[in-house]
């Protein structure tokens, strides 16, 4: 469904989806990211792991499915298909960690990130923790990726950020979408 800069889509994960995901991503995560050049620039708090796709992929199977037909129908970015190697990122929000405004790149010359997909998978309340994007004067909250199991996809250029959490932790998997550079 369609909300101004975004499209979401409510209940791709049952909560036993959930726990089975997050059982999954703690077994086969990597060692949390550690990006110097973005910690210099951006206010980001959380704690990111990476996973590859191949670990989660038939639990994704019609997350995948919604953002490429998604894709088909609403942006028309030519992506590359998802690979088992590639690198997802698990977000953990816990009390006081947000992440500042920012957008999603690629560092290839070849390569541009189209969309970004972001998927809720927290196991537990969470208060904060609020969603935004700015593709205008004003931020546009979204509030429908407060839900658990709830999944949104954007523009990946788009300017986004994530408030700071006041209560809970806030968990996230996110999919970055890929195709030939922007010409």
């Amino acid at each position: 469904m369609n909300m101004f800069d975004y499209y979401y889509w409510d209940n791709v994960f049952s909560f036993k989806d959930i726990k089975e995901i997050n059982s999954l991503i703690k077994k086969h995560r990597e060692n949390k990211e550690e990006d110097k050049t973005l910690k210099a620039s951006v206010n980001k708090t959380s704690t990111v792991y990476h996973i590859k796709f191949k670990y989660l992929k038939n639990l994704l199977e019609n997350a995948v499915s919604s953002i490429v037909s998604g894709n088909r129908y609403n942006y028309g970015y030519d992506i590359f298909k998802f690979s088992d190697e590639d690198k997802l990122n698990f977000n953990i929000y816990e009390k006081n960690q947000e992440y500042d405004w920012h957008r999603d790149v690629d560092t290839s010359k070849f390569v541009d990130v189209k969309l970004t997909a972001l998927m809720n998978l927290s196991d537990n309340n969470f208060k904060g923790g609020e969603f935004f994007l700015l593709n205008s004067k004003n931020p546009t909250p979204v509030s429908k990726l407060d839900k658990p199991g709830s999944m949104i996809i954007f523009n990946s250029y788009i300017l986004h950020k994530v408030n700071p959490v006041k209560k809970g932790t806030r968990k996230t998997l996110t999919i970055f979408v890929k195709g030939p550079a922007f010409k």
